[in-house]
C-alpha cells in the first residue's frame, strides 16, 4: 500500500519520472481515491541548513495543493488561479 512519504513513479512514464506522496483524496464524482504527487526533479534539489528550515502542517500543505490548480466545471483541462483558460 502506498503511504505519504513514498517515492513513486507512474506507470505511463516508467522508471523516467519519480514522484513522493504528499497525500491523497477521493475523486467526489468516481469514488476513485487519488495521491497528491510532488516530481522530484534532481535539477531542483537543493541543500539548506536544518535550521533555516520551517515546518509546514499537513493541513496547509493539502490546502496550497487544492488551489494551484482548478478545473473549469464542464472544461477539460487545468487552469492556475487567477488565469483564464484560452
Amino acid at each position: 500500500m502506498v503511504k505519504i512519504g513514498d517515492i513513486v513513479t507512474r506507470k505511463i512514464y516508467g522508471e523516467d519520472m519519480q514522484f513522493c506522496v504528499l497525500g491523497f483524496y477521493t475523486n467526489q464524482q468516481t469514488g476513485e481515491k487519488v495521491a497528491i504527487l510532488a516530481l522530484l526533479d534532481p535539477n531542483l534539489i537543493v541543500e539548506a541548513s536544518v535550521q533555516e528550515l520551517n515546518p509546514v502542517s499537513a493541513r496547509k500543505l493539502f490546502a496550497l495543493t487544492q488551489t494551484s490548480f482548478i478545473k473549469p466545471p464542464g472544461r477539460g483541462g487545468f487552469v492556475l488561479p487567477g488565469k483564464k483558460k484560452e
